[in-house]
């Protein structure tokens, strides 16, 4: 034993040898940040840093955006629905409210804040959420949204195929026992959805509407929700349109207020005037959730065609005068 120990190199000897060390990689760092670009080095540091990553790294990570394909990405809605739900004492923050529907006297209602980290447990799977946002350099386009969801690689392919099935599941439970709607109004300047709590209390029962009409229309809504199948087989689009008309208090609104209570849809109430062009019109219907209610009023006010018309109209007057005045002139077709 004490023959081993003899042999061993002294204190001074492996400071020596690490202060050598260290010069040479001194040295070798000061060469190539003298002849290495800055930006081959962060390439390089960056390759080897995923190389290493890829090899000695027992984690994968899931990244869930708020948009999916020019339209609402229904994982994120589904989790932002789902997580509030299993917020335990682990979590290092939460976000609490109440809204107008809210009973005051019972706790409030919660959601998840930015950067707030939430683990879950899932067949013996141990996982952790975390929500972040990147901010726009566009005043004019909302912050980017997105989940991380980190696990261990040898549960990827479970968490694909059993959990995010299970949290569309929870989410659409949760949904479809919610007590309150929402009606969305589009922000121009942020381009988006603004919520508010949909309190109307107009319902079928209560709709003054002659009672064969009314039950034309609940039949056709019911008709409507079971089809869905049929109207995937015949390649049509799932979505129902009702046109409107009539003059101010006849009940258009109110007939709207009771579709949404009997269907428990939510609703978009969108103005034609806040939409700037086509492609502004196509971000806008694409980022309404499903099962909703589009609600476009006034449409023959919002657009050029009342001016058109009145053009057409005014045109069809002076061409009839005309041809009072001049009975035998010429067909202006």
């Amino acid at each position: 034993m004490a023959t081993v120990w003899n042999e061993l190199p002294s204190f001074s000897t492996l400071l020596s040898a690490y202060a050598s060390i260290s010069a040479m990689a001194m040295l070798i760092r000061t060469i190539l940040n003298e002849m290495v670009p800055e930006r081959m080095r962060n390439y390089i540091t960056s390759k080897i840093y995923d190389l290493t990553a890829a090899y000695f790294s027992s984690e994968f990570t899931f990244v869930i955006e708020d948009r999916w394909h020019a339209s609402d990405n229904q994982m994120f809605r589904a989790a932002e629905l789902y997580l509030p739900t299993i917020i335990g004492p682990s979590s290092d923050s939460i976000l609490v409210g109440f809204d107008e529907s809210s009973d005051p006297t019972e706790p409030p209602k919660r959601s998840i804040p930015v950067d707030c980290t939430i683990t879950d447990d899932f067949q013996g799977i141990r996982l952790k959420w975390t929500l972040s946002s990147i901010e726009t350099k566009k005043y004019y386009v909302p912050n980017k949204r997105f989940f991380s969801l980190t696990c261990k690689k040898s549960d990827r392919e479970r968490v694909e195929q059993r959990y995010f099935p299970y949290i569309n599941k929870t989410a659409q439970a949760i949904l479809s026992k919610s007590e309150s709607l929402n009606i969305y109004t589009y922000d121009q300047d942020c381009s988006m959805w603004e919520p508010a709590v949909f309190k109307h209390p107009a319902t079928f029962d209560t709709l003054a509407m002659e009672p064969d009409l009314k039950e034309f229309i609940m039949k056709d809504l019911d008709s409507f929700v079971e089809r869905k199948e049929f109207f995937e087989n015949v390649g049509r689009a799932w979505k129902r349109g009702y046109l409107l008309y009539g003059p101010p208090g006849t009940g258009k609104s109110s007939l709207v207020a009771a579709i949404a209570n009997y269907m428990r849809y939510d609703v978009y109430d969108l103005q034609f005037q806040s939409v700037r062009n086509d492609s502004d019109l196509r971000r806008v219907l694409t980022s309404t959730t499903n099962r909703s209610i589009l609600l476009i009023e006034d449409i023959d006010c919002s657009t050029k065609v009342t001016n058109d018309r009145t053009k057409v109209k005014e045109n069809c007057e002076e061409e009839e005068d005309d041809e009072l005045k001049h009975p035998y002139g010429t067909d202006p077709g």
